[in-house]
C-alpha cells in the first residue's frame, strides 16, 4: 500500500525539488507534488512521518504529517 503525507512548508517548484531529492534518497520511487502538497511513498517502503521529518529538517523548515487515511 502507498503511503501519502502532507507536506508543509513548500511554496514553489524549487522547494518541491528538494523534498523529492531528499525522499527519492530515503525510498527510490517517492513522488513530490506541489499542488496538493503531498509526497507518496511507494509500496513497501516502510518510512514513518519522523524518519522523513529528520532528513528534510537538513535542507530548511519542511515537514510532513500522516500518513493520510485513504
Amino acid at each position: 500500500m502507498t503511503q501519502v503525507f502532507e507536506v508543509s512548508g513548500m511554496h514553489c517548484g524549487g522547494c518541491a525539488s528538494r523534498v523529492q531529492r531528499a525522499a527519492t534518497t530515503l525510498s527510490p520511487g517517492a513522488t513530490v507534488t506541489l499542488e496538493p502538497p503531498r509526497l507518496t511513498l511507494p509500496e513497501g517502503a516502510g518510512l514513518d512521518a519522523e524518519t522523513i521529518n529528520r532528513a528534510l529538517a537538513e535542507l530548511g523548515d519542511y515537514r510532513v504529517k500522516g500518513p493520510l487515511a485513504g
